[in-house]
């Protein structure tokens, strides 16, 4: 279905009987189901920093490269259940997007964010991504030719204010700036890359494929950069358990999540739920003691909640009562033919009724 994913409300139900109230009931539970599965994906996203800060001087590619290549094993092996969803032999175009989705959306962004950690204050990173939200509260109904809802834009405003406000704004030369904007570009398209793969392939095998892509590129980055050392060096204890949860839980869950969410809510409203990547940092932060709650922190974290609720909140009643009179509009019965039917036209080779 071409249309902007919406929160269905009563006042918009279909008047039907029971078939349209199941379809409401349906699109209703589609909604709820998407909304817990962005909240899921981006506080366990938001979690990624802290994780990823414990690895140390582990070598940059080959790390990213070890953790999608056990991501791609898991959601590979995982793709029997995907069913009769998609085709099971993938067209040339499917491949293609997914090599696009896994170098720029994927690979890209990790190895971009990384870098940006290293040469810039890792503040300023989590600033320049806060404008992700806005991007896609703008690019998403654009991509779907409509124009974007004033509520889920002044939302994400909020969102991207309450998390510069939570990380801080940092500072960095040229070199680190450009970095962060290519992270932020890599994290839109990372989003609006996917949707027409996840319209043909499914939520599953969209990420399979693009997670498979990552790694076989970042493997070939990494033997290019750092050669075999990159790939082949053993991991200590606790660089392991770091890699294991990048791969485990962001590559293969949290990707999963995102993915099942876009469909269900649209990427407009999918950025309002970034609202819990800096609160997963926070509980990343506390439990790995790599942080403390701050004055401005926890301000941030109020203003992220609110422009959550600002942008789920429901249309104006105006706006839902014109919706409600448009869609309980009795359809209009058909013409009487009971009765003597009209005499022809002159010179006219069909009756008209």
């Amino acid at each position: 279905m071409d249309f902007a994913p919406r929160p269905p409300t009563d006042a918009a139900r279909p008047g039907g009987g029971p078939a349209a109230d199941r379809t409401h009931r349906r699109r209703r539970g589609e909604w709820i189901s998407g909304c817990g599965a962005a909240v899921a994906a981006l506080f366990l996203i938001g979690t990624s920093a802290p994780v990823a800060a414990r690895l140390g001087d582990y070598p940059l590619l080959g790390g990213q490269a070890v953790r999608f290549a056990v991501a791609a094993v898991v959601l590979l092996a995982l793709l029997p259940a995907a069913g009769g969803a998609a085709p099971s032999r993938p067209t040339v175009r499917d491949l293609a997007g997914s090599a696009v989705l896994g170098l720029v959306g994927i690979a890209g962004f990790n190895v971009f964010l990384v870098a940006a950690a290293r040469a810039a204050d890792p503040t300023l990173v989590g600033t320049v991504l806060a404008v992700a939200p806005i991007a896609l509260a703008v690019l998403g109904p654009a991509m779907r030719r409509h124009r974007p809802s004033p509520t889920v834009a002044a939302g994400c405003v909020i969102v991207a204010v309450g998390t510069v406000a939570a990380t801080g704004s940092g500072g960095s030369g040229a070199s680190g700036a450009l970095l962060c904007l290519g992270a932020l570009v890599c994290e839109i398209a990372f989003s609006l890359l996917a949707v027409p793969l996840i319209d043909r392939l499914g939520t599953l095998r969209t990420t399979a494929y693009a997670v498979t892509a990552a790694a076989l590129l970042l493997a070939a980055a990494s033997l290019s950069a750092e050669g075999a050392a990159g790939l082949l060096r053993t991991p200590t204890a606790t660089e392991l358990a770091c890699l294991l949860y990048l791969a485990l839980v962001i590559a293969v869950a949290a990707n999963l999540l995102w993915y099942a969410a876009l469909p269900r809510i649209g990427a407009d409203h999918a950025g309002l739920f970034y609202a819990f990547t800096p609160i997963g940092a926070l509980t990343a932060g506390l439990l790995l003691h790599t942080s403390t709650p701050t004055a401005s922190g926890l301000v941030g974290l109020v203003l992220t909640v609110t422009g959550l609720l600002v942008g789920l909140a429901p249309a104006p009643v105006r706006r839902r009562r014109r919706a409600g009179r448009a869609t309980a509009r009795p359809t209009p019965a058909p013409p009487d033919r009971s009765g003597p039917a009209r005499p022809r036209s002159p010179g006219s080779g069909v009756q008209r009724c």
